[in-house]
């Protein structure tokens, strides 16, 4: 696949403090991306910059191999949705939304078809006529990410989508950002690992402005290498096995009730998988589940941590 997606070497200063520091990261046409990182990690400093909201220091960022500094060039083709959204309050969401269609070039006889065939994708259809001040914090957060499927947008970037949602719209919303690929290649930046992983296909985690960890949800999340296996409590682990099978390295009694075995890359996980289940109840040990990969929670922790004495990052 090609990038369509490009940054290298970006740096950002706010006078003293890095908010990105030599950051370097690729996404893939067609894939959906998550933006990953704590508070002053350099995301939303990354995702303005690749909006054309804010202008790097130094280093390159381009978007469909235009440089993101003018990515107005690329009307039409690239949308985007920032977390607070705002729409003027006394004029009916359509009408903006014809008005946010025209400007990203769709022809003005087809503006409002278009608009509401945005709306209807978001399931506001409803609320149409209705003003942008009678709407509710979620109902303009569907409303935004309308204005963000306007037209046929080849990169969508979406800032804390689901942010302020109910389970039900927060559910229809994640099913709208899968359904854009591959047709759309979508940056989405938000601090709810859980949709990460859920809707994601690659994903970045950054820490203190730089690039710490990249790669596929899979990648990330070591389904290929990892496996838990719950116990029963109180059973007798034979841990001396299991390491003479997978490596002494490669065994983790995390507690009592919890196995955490890792066999080498590229290995057979079924295999592996199998052989764990065999050993345990070769020593009659009760299972009660078995689980490939850890949470993306679990990894971008692992990632994120401070090394012993570090300072904060900014």
């Amino acid at each position: 696949m090609s990038s369509v997606v490009t940054v290298r070497a970006l740096e950002k200063h706010y006078g003293p403090v890095k908010a990105v520091s030599g950051l370097d990261l690729s996404v893939e046409r067609g894939s959906v991306f998550g933006l990953l990182g704590p508070n002053g990690a350099g995301k939303s400093t990354t995702f303005n910059i690749l909006c054309g909201w804010v202008r790097a220091d130094a280093g390159e960022a381009t978007v469909l191999g235009v440089p993101s500094r003018e990515v107005h060039r690329l009307r039409g083709r690239v949308a985007a949705l920032p977390q607070d959204a705002a729409f003027p309050p006394q004029i009916p969401v359509l009408r903006q939304l014809a008005f946010f269609a025209a400007l990203g070039g769709v022809p003005p006889a087809r503006a409002v078809d278009e608009a509401r065939r945005a709306l209807d994708a978001v399931g506001m259809g409803g609320a149409a006529g209705r003003r942008g001040g009678e709407l509710s914090h979620g109902m303009l957060k569907r409303v935004g990410l309308a204005q963000a499927l306007l037209g046929a947008p080849e990169v969508v970037f979406l800032d804390e989508p689901t942010a302020g949602l109910d389970p039900a719209a927060a559910r229809q919303v994640k099913d709208i950002i899968q359904g854009l690929a591959p047709r759309a290649t979508v940056v989405v930046s938000s601090h709810n690992l859980a949709e990460i992983q859920e809707i994601c296909t690659h994903g970045a985690i950054l820490d203190r402005g730089r690039l710490v960890a990249t790669g596929t949800i899979h990648e990330l999340t070591r389904r290929g290498t990892e496996v838990t296996i719950e116990l029963g409590a109180g059973a007798h682990v034979p841990l001396d096995r299991l390491q003479a099978a997978f490596g002494a390295a490669g065994v983790a009694l995390v507690d009592e009730t919890t196995l955490r075995i890792i066999s080498p890359a590229g290995s057979d996980v079924a295999a592996a998988i199998g052989e764990a289940l065999r050993l345990l109840l070769d020593a009659r040990v009760p299972i009660l589940g078995v689980r490939r990969g850890t949470s993306l929670e679990r990894a971008y922790l692992e990632a994120t941590a401070a090394p012993k004495g570090a300072a904060p990052g900014q």
